[in-house]
């Protein structure tokens, strides 16, 4: 495998030349125009055979006519020519390329023929190539991006995105910060036909910036090169990973996107589970459950205390728990005491605790986070909101109902914490700014309890491969 330093020019190069860019819209267009709102032109050059200006830019009409020092080239020209591009790169000293041109391997025999063709020049100038049919990479500690995205998907965060699919990983970027998950960076690999997915949780492992890595992929390049860089990463981040192909139909849509050829599934099931990573079965548990671990600790044990204000979530929460292998233990005399103190006669102090209408939700979360013989907690933090809206009214907000969570949460940092929320958007919220950043709000009880669920397993494997 090769370095880190091989891969780093991707996210970090001195200078960038785009071959392809275009004055009209279409693709090729929005790029140059993103790098500059980034603070990028000074380190950016154009290439489009018919020269001129662009975007208040100079456009070159070869590669080689590019001044200054340039390492990267990301190259958005029609699939036939890329093979030509590729010689006038490595002739040019370039040694890191993005092809986000398709037309490849992915689209049958002849697209085959002609990624080999693109290959067989890559390889005679020692080029690193991320793609073809990619959109290439983002890192929002330097802003710096070969894809159109937001200015919101620009925010720094921990969390990693490797992507076989271009659209799939920049539509992710679209969505995320409305969770508040902020990423480190992104890659999308697509045909992969040089750098592949081991390449880039290996350079992952040792970035700084990444705490949770997450992946959506339709198959290996190397079985056995992922297995072993899946055994080595887990061993320092999480990596949560969805993975298409599980049925002979996805398969067949597998090869025709990425001319991936997705394998066995139960094969890739086993390796997941041999390595630590934590395989999820929808694209909605792969953004809840790493918004769980980019924020949480892992858990001591597999005692789940759960605080709710209904009844019937508190039920669905533990039939997923137990499930999914958490256990809800009696609760201590201390938590109990704690919790009887001052409540009406009609609360059952149990675990789960339903408060209902009591008033205790506070002192009971307060309890549970203290007790050494809870491991992880759920808040289930309910109430219809024309109540909430009604008492709204005269300043009774989310906090004086189920109080500060992000304050509760500093005192006890060493123990998973989410919060259910199920009800009105604006509901959701107000209560996500009540919990703060470092405590997800989850809309679902069972998604919440899996995500504990999952949370034990990896500090399981850990534990089972003696790793601290």
């Amino acid at each position: 495998m090769q370095t880190n330093n091989t891969i780093r020019t991707f996210f970090e190069p001195r200078g960038v030349v785009l071959i392809g860019a275009r004055s009209s819209p279409g693709f090729g267009y929005g790029i140059p125009i993103k790098l500059q709102e980034q603070g990028w032109e000074d380190r950016l050059h154009l290439v489009n055979p018919k020269g001129g200006r662009m975007h208040g830019m100079p456009v070159y009409k070869r590669v080689s006519e590019v001044p200054d020092a340039v390492d990267l080239a990301v190259v958005i020209v029609p699939a036939h020519g890329v093979p030509g591009v590729l010689a006038e790169i490595g002739e040019r000293g370039i040694g890191h390329v993005i092809i986000e041109s398709a037309g490849f391997g992915e689209t049958g025999r002849e697209g085959a023929n002609l990624q080999a063709e693109a290959e067989a020049v890559a390889k005679r100038y020692n080029l690193r190539v991320l793609g073809p049919n990619c959109v290439g990479v983002v890192n929002t500690k330097n802003r710096f991006t070969t894809v159109e995205v937001i200015p919101e998907a620009l925010t720094p965060g921990n969390t990693a995105i490797i992507a076989q699919s271009g659209v799939f990983g920049n539509v992710l970027l679209d969505r995320l910060y409305y969770d508040s998950l902020f990423i480190s960076k992104a890659v999308t690999l697509g045909n992969r036909m040089d750098v592949n997915e081991s390449e880039i949780l290996d350079y992952l492992r040792n970035d700084p910036s990444t705490r949770v890595i997450m992946m959506y992929l339709e198959g290996a390049a190397d079985g056995r090169l992922l297995y072993r860089t899946l055994s080595g990463v887990t061993r320092d981040k999480p990596v949560l990973i969805l993975k298409s192909g599980s049925t002979s139909e996805g398969k067949a849509a597998t090869a025709s996107h990425t001319g991936s050829l997705s394998g066995e599934d139960k094969l890739y099931g086993g390796m997941f589970d041999q390595t630590g990573a934590i395989r999820v079965k929808t694209l909605e548990e792969l953004v809840e459950f790493t918004r769980v671990f980019s924020t949480q600790p892992l858990p001591r044990g597999n005692r789940l205390g759960i605080v709710t204000s209904s009844g019937s979530l508190g039920a669905l929460a533990t039939d997923a728990a137990v499930t999914s292998g958490l256990k809800l233990s009696p609760l201590s005399r201390s938590v109990v005491d704690k919790v009887k103190e001052g409540a009406p006669g009609w609360m059952n102090v149990k675990n789960p605790l339903d408060v209902g209408p009591s008033g205790k939700f506070v002192s009971a979360l307060t309890a549970f986070m203290e007790d050494p013989d809870i491991d992880m907690v759920l808040a289930i933090t309910i109430i219809p909101y024309a109540v909430f809206s009604l008492f709204g009214q005269i300043g009774l907000t989310g906090d004086m109902w189920f109080g500060d969570i992000a304050a509760i949460r500093r005192h006890a940092r060493h123990k998973p914490l989410l919060v259910c929320v199920v009800g009105n958007r604006e509901f959701v919220r107000h209560m996500s700014e009540v919990a703060g950043p470092e405590v997800p709000v989850l809309e679902s009880p069972e998604m919440a309890a899996r995500a504990l669920a999952e949370l034990w397993r990896y500090k399981r494997w850990r534990i089972r491969n003696d790793i601290k």
